[in-house]
């Protein structure tokens, strides 16, 4: 965590972070339904305690992130869904490829266009494919300048008939992203 949360979000964060496994490519239920309740229930005063949310789609996208996060991914597209910015489409997005709706994804990643975490994620998706050893992985990835959301996309798609190194690395790099994304969020929502 990166970013500096409230009370709220921090506990939030530290619920998710203590999952083993990391959150599947495709779940097919809430990780914690109970946390998918109480994440819903907050009002954005109450999710940001003791901080000004000054944009409230930014906070929304947070909620969002964090439903997302906790496999929650009908409660997560009630919120996203409405929220027609870059980091809405992005988060958009995610839900739909973590739903294995993969063309709608690659739809919302279209009209996310270069999003500012790219860079970050594109140097983390290297260094950890080279850690993992996946060659042919740091291979694409060497050769593209940028982070490549679609040719995620087609990674998650094939992932079922991927060895299991291999769908961690996609685990590892999805939950890098979301992280990034609730940090990017966060801090947009509170400049």
């Amino acid at each position: 965590m990166s970013q500096q949360y409230s009370q709220i979000v921090k506990k939030i964060i530290t619920e998710l972070e203590s999952r083993d496994p990391c959150p599947s490519l495709s779940p097919t239920e809430d990780w914690n339904s109970e946390l998918t309740i109480r994440i819903e229930n907050y009002s954005l005063g109450e999710l940001f305690d003791g901080f000004a949310v000054t944009d409230s789609e930014f906070g929304d996208c947070v909620r969002s992130g964090l439903l997302l996060w906790n496999d929650a991914l009908d409660s997560s597209h009630k919120i996203v869904q409405n929220i027609g910015t870059k980091t809405g489409n992005y988060w958009h997005a995610i839900m739909h490829r973590r739903e294995s709706d993969y063309s709608n994804a690659k739809y919302w990643f279209g009209r996310v266009g270069k999003h500012p975490i790219y860079f970050q994620l594109h140097r983390h998706a290297m260094e950890l494919s080279q850690t993992e050893q996946l060659g042919e992985y740091t291979d694409i990835l060497e050769s593209n300048e940028e982070w490549n959301a679609v040719q995620f996309v087609d990674w998650c798609q094939a992932a079922e008939s991927l060895d299991d190194r291999v769908k961690n690395f996609l685990e590892q790099l999805q939950l890098k992203e979301i992280g990034l994304l609730i940090d990017f969020s966060c801090k947009n929502a509170l400049i």
